[in-house]
């Protein structure tokens, strides 16, 4: 597992290229052991993860009758839905590889969106924290919760569009890939494993 000192140099030549810096690509490991290394990204985002699953089991619990279970059962549940949203953008992106055009591009796109989901996690955890500590505080951690996600889906575009070239169509549907299938796939499995209230 890469250690945080790693991390963060991979976090650097994010930042770099969120810069539109093209060096930000030379502190990034690119190579097919940089790309399988990649994933690790999910163990580092591990911790955010936690404190949203904690904030959404609460949320659930206010919705239902008293003595509703909640336990290890449904914290497996949630990591399930998560590691299905993590993988399943990839999947399409592979699919869909050779119809768009982007195979040169998708190794690339991977290692980089892989580790810029590390501090996309932590900025989704800050609402959930903040209504796990202030629960009076929901609405304004709802409206947070917003603007990080819209805050993510721009630098998402914007990292993409400088691994694709900066090519602004190819680079919107790539986004368009890592956003929305998780979304509503996200949602119908909350659905179906019962983690909605009501």
């Amino acid at each position: 597992m890469p250690g945080l000192d790693e991390v963060l140099h991979y976090l650097s030549g994010i930042y770099l290229l969120l810069k539109q810096k093209q060096e930000g690509f030379g502190w990034l490991d690119l190579t097919l052991r940089g790309l399988v290394r990649s994933f690790w990204a999910f163990a580092w985002c591990l911790p955010a993860f936690a404190v949203i699953w904690a904030s959404w089991r609460l949320y659930y619990l206010a919705g239902m009758p008293a003595g509703t279970p909640a336990g290890a059962g449904f914290v497996i549940r949630l990591l399930v839905i998560d590691i299905i949203g993590w993988l399943l953008p990839l999947v399409l992106l592979v699919a869909l590889a050779r119809l768009l055009g982007y195979g040169r591009f998708l190794a690339t796109v991977v290692t980089a969106s892989n580790w810029i989901s590390v501090p996309f996690a932590y900025a989704a955890a800050l609402p959930f924290a903040l209504s796990l500590v202030l629960p009076q505080s929901a609405p304004f951690a709802g409206l947070l919760l917003y603007a990080v996600f819209g805050a993510s889906v721009v630098l998402q575009f914007r990292l993409v569009w400088m691994c694709v070239g900066k090519q602004n169509l190819l680079a919107a549907a790539i986004t368009a890939i890592y956003v929305l299938p998780p979304m509503i796939v996200g949602q119908e499995l909350q659905r179906i494993l019962g983690m909605l209230p009501g």
